[in-house]
């Protein structure tokens, strides 16, 4: 289980400074400072946008991307997860997870609702024959 972690915390150290390259963009919230800096609605609207974006089912995904957006929306009704939650799961990321101080909000959010569903997600792809993720 240690090994696990530690091999977990290595992926994000190495994987999240790729994918806030590619994700960034002018203009928008880019990292934790200017996420930090928003107003609590404004925060809430944007990952809600994220969120919406995220878990959209979009004809050509494949089929483990479409069981994990699946799985995330399965997850967040069951959770009776709000915007305000989501918003404050980015803000306690940003504020107690060095990591992620230079990556965007939807990185972020992927990443923490990779933990949080992770059960849901599991469920849906077992139900299909997956092996579970790890």
């Amino acid at each position: 289980m240690q090994i696990t972690r530690a091999l977990g915390k290595i992926m994000v150290a190495t994987t999240l400074p790729m994918l806030a390259s590619i994700a960034s963009a002018a203009g928008f919230i880019n990292n934790g400072a200017a996420w930090m800096q928003m107003s609590p609605d404004a925060k809430s609207a944007y990952i809600q946008g994220v969120n919406d974006a995220s878990n959209f089912l979009f004809i050509n995904d494949d089929l483990p991307t479409a069981l994990v957006k699946l799985a995330r929306t399965r997850c967040l009704i069951e959770q009776k997860t709000t915007a305000a939650i989501l918003s404050d799961r980015i803000t306690t990321a940003y504020t107690k997870e060095p990591a992620f101080a230079n990556v965007p909000p939807n990185v972020v959010y992927i990443a923490k609702m990779a933990i949080v569903c992770r059960d849901f997600i599991n469920q849906e792809r077992t139900r299909i024959g997956l092996p579970p993720l790890q």
